[in-house]
């Protein structure tokens, strides 16, 4: 399974323990499942519906889809959603943290119909992505199918996982001087204003040694600068997407989109103006928004507990 961020890696950390396959849901249940959420105005916490939720979103230049990464609630919502903004744009380009910049040769060969969906996953390394059986297929196939189908393009936004534990262990310095074809895999930050990012981190990193003491400085900005590299990536490849697309989306976890993070941060330094949605999660079952969740997004959307042993 790929490096996950150090935030999947707590989210996944339950479901993991005990995988289930997760299941291919028909478009008619993921639509189900989808409309039958609590979908929240991220400041005002009004319940609003999910096309209405489509409706402002389509408004925006980027859709940052966020995900826990185990949650199939999540994943049916991001199916939904982008599958009603293709409706009203078909050249919605599909953006995906979970492909990396090296492998956009698969995913165009797949595109072309030149592989098959096995070859697509296989030669990616994908198949349990999200640490359950099946998790590809069941969650995130089906945007690439979509995308397909309408012909809109499908980019692999994300740094090759090498690059990021550079990052960590040597600094910044280090993957500058790097050779011109491999610079190319990635992008380093240039956002100006981190500081609540990295406050979050910290507070996560923390909360993951289940201690009130907090977590050295030096071991944050360590994880900070893996975190920034892949923000940069992600956000240089939505930007480029902009180029040929008049819309992009972007699946993401949760830690890099909420509260306008490091990822939304460096698609709008990249290209000025550029407007962003973000669609939030929260587990939290309460009768409008906690006080934690007020501003993670543009929406926030109350989802289950993720996959349970059967």
């Amino acid at each position: 399974m790929r490096i996950l961020t150090v935030a999947a890696m707590v989210l996944c950390f339950a479901a993991c323990a005990s995988p289930r396959s997760a299941r291919v849901l028909t478009p008619a249940q993921r639509d189900a499942v989808a409309s039958a959420l609590v979908i929240r105005d991220g400041l005002t916490g009004d319940r609003i519906d999910l096309d209405e939720a489509v409706r402002r979103a389509a408004r925006a230049d980027v859709v940052l889809l966020g995900e826990y990464h185990d949650n199939p609630d999540a994943h049916a919502t991001q199916q939904a959603i982008y599958a009603r903004l293709l409706e009203s744009e078909p050249r919605t380009a599909l953006c995906l943290e979970m492909l990396e910049r090296h492998e956009q040769p698969i995913v165009d060969a797949w595109a072309r119909g030149e592989l098959t969906t096995d070859q697509l996953i296989d030669q990616t390394g994908s198949r349990t992505w999200s640490g359950q059986p099946n998790s590809w297929i069941a969650f995130y196939q089906p945007c690439l199918d979509l995308a397909r189908a309408s012909g809109a393009s499908i980019v692999a936004a994300n740094a090759p996982r090498p690059i990021v534990s550079r990052a960590n262990k040597e600094g910044y310095d280090a993957l500058n001087a790097m050779p011109t074809d491999e610079r190319a895999m990635f992008d380093l930050p240039i956002a100006p204003d981190v500081g609540a990012y990295r406050h979050r981190l910290a507070e996560l990193m923390k909360g993951m040694r289940g201690t009130d003491a907090p977590v050295p400085d030096d071991q944050v900005n360590r994880m900070l600068r893996s975190q920034r590299v892949w923000d940069a990536t992600m956000g240089a490849s939505v930007a480029q997407a902009l180029d040929s697309s008049p819309r992009a989306v972007l699946l993401v976890g949760c830690f890099h989109s909420d509260f306008l993070g490091g990822t939304a941060l460096e698609i709008m330094a990249r290209r000025p103006g550029t407007s962003v949605f973000v669609v939030a999660l929260s587990r939290e079952a309460a009768d409008g928004l906690t006080a934690e969740d007020r501003g993670r997004g543009d929406v926030v959307v109350q989802v289950g507990e993720g996959l349970t042993p059967d």
